[in-house]
């Protein structure tokens, strides 16, 4: 008895022969070939396995986590620093609850920029609240600041300083989170866009706001 080739077997799994030999395979198989029946069994299986690959679709929050990991993380405007992200401070021992929070403390020569970054109870919901002074003078207090909020050139959420330099945005979840804050007069002219300060929130739109609170807690 002739038997067909492995590779035969493969492009009668993939329905990729002529329907000619397709029909004598199939004849072969049916009168009673053990091995050649093996064969088709085989690689049917293996086929099956890799049309289940190609229509399985990763969620696309955890594509877009997943790309978020290997993209360069922006940079503070030159001469900010940022001097404290309690994301990285370890929890203390023992202490549970009451850490959903994520702040953040940005300085320069001039300013001191405070922020708090607290999920809501929607998915991948929160506010950003915030304080801008200046580190000497009187008048610390900066009043009347265009603040936004931005996923790469998209703008979340916009809001100015109070007279007491605060400030408080509602934002949905997002990629890479920045801050952005401009003068007095505003986003829309060359001599303010050089003027702005842009702070990254590293690591806020990573994970979803409730998963960052949670893996805290634990």
């Amino acid at each position: 008895m002739t038997h067909f080739s492995e590779e035969a077997w493969s492009d009668f799994a993939r329905n990729v022969i002529p329907e000619g030999t397709r029909v004598e395979m199939q004849q072969h198989i049916d009168s009673g070939c053990r091995k050649c029946a093996d064969t088709a069994r085989t690689w049917r299986g293996l086929f099956a396995v890799t049309q289940a690959e190609v229509a399985f679709m990763p969620p696309e929050g955890t594509v877009r986590i997943v790309k978020s990991q290997f993209a360069p993380p922006p940079q503070p405007s030159a001469g900010f620093r940022l001097v404290f992200d309690s994301s990285l401070q370890p929890v203390t021992a023992g202490i549970r609850g009451a850490v959903a929070a994520t702040q953040f403390l940005f300085e320069s020569d001039d300013y001191f920029i405070d922020l708090r970054v607290e999920p809501r109870r929607a998915e991948d919901q929160g506010c950003l609240v915030g304080q801008v002074l200046k580190r000497t003078g009187k008048e610390r207090k900066i009043h009347a600041l265009q603040v936004r909020l931005k996923d790469g050139d998209a703008i979340l959420a916009h809001a100015a300083t109070n007279e007491l330099g605060e400030f408080q945005l509602e934002f949905a979840g997002a990629e890479r989170l920045c801050l952005v804050i401009s003068p007095e007069n505003g986003p829309e002219t060359s001599q303010s866009k050089a003027e702005d300060i842009t702070l990254p929130l590293y690591g806020v739109g990573g994970k979803s706001l409730k998963t960052r609170a949670l893996d805290r807690w634990l």
